[in-house]
């Protein structure tokens, strides 16, 4: 095989010769036997086989995607697998495992859905992911190790999980229920104090402004005007203070007025899981009532009470599944993102009240001062504008008359 300068293949060798009868330089002749075909790639990089690589790459695209997408709602999010929740699987087209990956999804959900109302009932994070790792990634790991892979029981370990964290949830908000009771009690017990009550008042006598060896008697000021003159230039001393340099009032950002906004769905939340607790201790009641029949009625009214248990177990599926709706309905991916967002939010508005409080301590009065200043001045000047126009006005009416 030939080949020219320009590593185009030649039909025969005289084509790269020169006048001498010798290649050219930059040609190339590949004997009979040799390999001819090289390769084009190197060795692929072991970074690319990297599963940092695979996320690093997922998270520049979602971004990539996300410039080009105007509604929050409809942005894209990488998934995180460290995190609280567990990801869904997706069921593709003619999958013969399509009922296991659908029931596994369910499971799925229903601990995502505990982990929403965990959240908004006050549960730590920390503690929500010990139980996913006590409860669900070293049970699997125990299963696999022991009886190999087997998906069918990943149901009955996700669900000894939601248990767990369900008895976690209710002890929150029982304990939480018990303060606020005994906080509202001790407020309805103590009598509240007058405003004036224990507070003395401290009578301040009442000085003169001007010193005692400066003082001027009426004779003096008659006799030698030059101490007239020195009374006034004492006057005017005391009655113009130096006016204090005020620094400018705090500047609410962004971020600080964006907060009644989530306070109002952190607000809608917190009632949303009140219904719940209450839907959730009515189904109780009717366990607990269940559970107690003896004798005949145990045979009469026990399909009655299930019945109704097992509607009150959807209802409050239902409104478990609402916490996420509401959140989702204001372009959040989670409860658990927007509660990050809260916290940052109410941080940066908390700073800002409290910079706008010290300065309205410091220099409210001094800055309303001088507003009601600046405005007298400007009725008082403001009168005397409206007379001379009125003056003048006077005046070229009587000239028009005159005429």
């Amino acid at each position: 095989m030939f080949y020219d300068e320009n590593g185009k293949h030649a039909r025969t060798k005289k084509e790269i010769l020169d006048e001498n009868g010798e290649v050219r330089e930059g040609c190339k002749i590949v004997k009979k036997g040799e390999v001819y075909e090289r390769s084009l790639f190197t060795a692929k990089n072991k970074l690319f086989k990297q599963e940092d690589f695979v996320d690093e790459v997922k998270h520049f695209y979602t971004d990539l995607i996300n410039l080009l997408v105007k509604d929050d709602k409809e942005k894209l999010h990488v998934f995180d697998s460290s995190g609280l929740y567990l990801a869904t699987r997706k069921i593709g087209k003619n999958n013969p495992k399509e009922e296991q990956i659908q029931t596994d999804n369910e499971m799925r959900m229903r601990w995502n859905r505990e982990v929403d109302r965990a959240i908004v009932s006050g549960v730590p994070e920390t503690e929500i992911q010990q139980i996913k790792k006590k409860y669900i990634t070293d049970r699997i790991r125990e299963s696999v190790d022991i009886f190999g892979s087997q998906p069918e029981r990943l149901g009955s370990i996700i669900m000894t999980a939601v248990t767990a964290l369900a008895l976690l949830i209710s002890k929150v908000l029982d304990t939480a229920r018990k303060l606020s009771a005994k906080f509202f009690e001790h407020e309805t017990v103590q009598p509240v104090a007058e405003p004036s009550e224990g507070r003395t008042t401290q009578i301040i006598p009442q000085t003169d402004k001007v010193p005692m060896q400066e003082k001027i008697t009426h004779k003096e000021l008659t006799a030698n005007p030059s101490a007239q003159k020195r009374e006034l230039q004492l006057k005017t001393q005391t009655t113009e203070p130096e006016t204090p340099t005020i620094p400018p009032m705090p500047v609410m950002s962004a971020e600080a007025a964006a907060y009644p906004k989530l306070l109002k769905i952190y607000k809608e939340l917190n009632r949303h899981n009140g219904i719940i607790f209450d839907a959730e201790r009515e189904r109780n009641e009717l366990e607990i009532e269940r559970d107690s029949l003896k004798g005949f009625a145990k045979l009469t009214k026990k399909g009655e009470l299930q019945s109704r248990i097992d509607r009150k177990n959807e209802e409050i599926d239902l409104l478990k599944v609402g916490l996420s709706g509401i959140v989702k309905s204001y372009g959040y991916q989670n409860v658990q993102k927007f509660y990050a967002a809260y916290r940052k939010y109410y941080s940066v508005y908390a700073d800002y009240r409290k910079q706008a409080t010290d300065w309205e301590k410091a220099y409210g009065k001094e800055h309303h001062r001088q507003d009601k200043e600046s405005v007298l001045e400007r009725i008082k000047n403001t009168p005397q504008k409206t007379a001379d126009y009125q003056q003048q006005k006077t005046v070229k009416s009587k000239d028009r008359g005159a005429r």
